[in-house]
């Protein structure tokens, strides 16, 4: 596996060579949601997430090309220490007329620094990843896009998870004189693991809640909790190879008025070959980042609807629902001790998350340049597992300010 610093050093040269007037932006929010949380049969508890962001852009020659910095930390408020620092870096370059119909290419770069606390900070990790995008239009109101990205992921505690991933996809996209939007993509991956984490059956240290019950999950992959206890972590079913994935999208969009849309998905992925070697514990809450939430661990369908309102003073609402039935391919579903259950069945989640959020511009005359906003939302989650750590329901309430300049 080879870091793909091609695709970083030709993103520099392109930035180099323009010499067209630039602009450059900035913003930043940070916000926090108090939320209830009820673990399978217990009672409910009150948990406090912390988040912010910051982001730079530069656009150049024309906006054609775009460098960017992102920063992403916070803190998910379960048992033990569940900071995360991430850290982005990329470049897109556009080639191509900019006539709405003209064929383009895109050459995109980045660079990703993931630093956890203590609850997983053996699962922290540095990326380097690439990719070529073809956009066509063969009618006026269809566009179609193919591409394909690899990435390259080192995980310096967990050498086995060491990975590298390899997608392509092809989409279509048709719009309607009813202000309808169809959309339609599949997908096809292939990654590579390092090795397997464990060839042996091993003891390691499993952290013990306050109530005395341990949780093993090994590898420093379980959250940090008081106390600790030993246990014997059975033998790792990874397999060695490459895994695969096939994976697609139907996506309807509509207009409603010019300020109101709605919109359904229904999604699918089924994998293939190799398994993961392990799976990163993640806190609740915790979805669909493509490394951690690993999508080559289970096969699955999903669904998606929401509407968006935007108002003429500059606010905005949206309100979204989700459903996604996952089905793990070699992950064994464990107790609240951390053990596997009687029969070793494979860990199922079905999950249900719903929200709304609502964005206010303030202070609107008195900022120039500046846009300010206040960010309030509502969520919920229902994760049924078999697995005791992913069965569990919250409602929350989020309240964040934002700033873009």
């Amino acid at each position: 596996m080879k870091p793909l610093t091609p695709f970083l050093a030709a993103g520099l040269l392109v930035a180099v060579a323009s010499s067209s007037p630039a602009q450059t932006s900035v913003n930043t929010s940070v916000g926090g949601s108090f939320a209830s949380f009820t673990e399978g049969a217990a009672s409910s508890t009150r948990r406090q997430d912390v988040a912010a962001t910051a982001g730079f852009e530069h656009l150049f020659n024309g906006e054609r090309g775009r460098a960017y910095y992102d920063f992403d930390g916070g803190t998910f408020d379960s048992p033990g220490d569940w900071t995360y620092y991430l850290n982005t870096a990329g470049f897109t370059y556009r080639f191509g007329s900019d006539d709405a119909a003209a064929k383009r290419l895109y050459l995109n770069g980045s660079f990703v620094v993931r630093k956890n606390g203590d609850a997983w900070a053996a699962a922290d990790y540095s990326a380097l990843g690439g990719g070529l995008n073809g956009e066509f239009h063969p009618k006026s109101h269809v566009t179609l896009r193919t591409g394909y990205r690899a990435d390259y992921r080192s995980f310096s505690d967990m050498s086995a998870l060491t990975q590298f991933e390899q997608r392509g996809f092809a989409s279509v996209l048709a719009n309607f004189e009813s202000k309808t939007t169809l959309i339609a993509e599949v997908n096809l991956g292939a990654k590579l693991y390092d090795g397997q984490v464990l060839l042996d059956p091993v003891i390691v240290t499993a952290p013990e809640t306050a109530t005395g019950a341990t949780r093993g999950r090994g590898m420093g992959m379980g959250p940090a909790l008081r106390g600790s206890t030993a246990w014997v972590l059975p033998q790792s079913q990874a397999q060695s190879g490459t895994a695969g994935l096939v994976s697609g999208l139907f996506r309807a969009a509509q207009s409603l008025s010019d300020r109101t849309g709605v919109h359904g998905q229904m999604a699918f992925r089924t994998t293939f070959g190799a398994v993961p070697p392990a799976l990163v514990t993640t806190p609740a809450g915790f979805f669909d980042d493509g490394v951690y939430d690993d999508p080559f661990a289970s096969d699955a369908i999903s669904g998606q609807g929401g509407l968006t309102r935007a108002f003429k003073s500059g606010a905005e609402i949206e309100a979204i629902v989700n459903y996604a039935d996952r089905r793990y391919t070699s992950t064994p579903a464990l107790d609240a001790t951390g053990s596997e259950l009687a029969g070793s069945p494979l860990r199922q989640d079905r999950v249900w998350r719903g929200g709304v959020a609502w964005s206010q511009p303030i202070l609107g005359s008195h900022t120039g340049k500046a846009a300010l906003s206040v960010d309030l939302g509502y969520r919920f989650i229902a994760s049924s597992s078999n697995d005791a750590f992913y069965d569990y329901t919250s409602h929350g309430f989020a309240l964040g300010f934002s700033v873009h300049y």
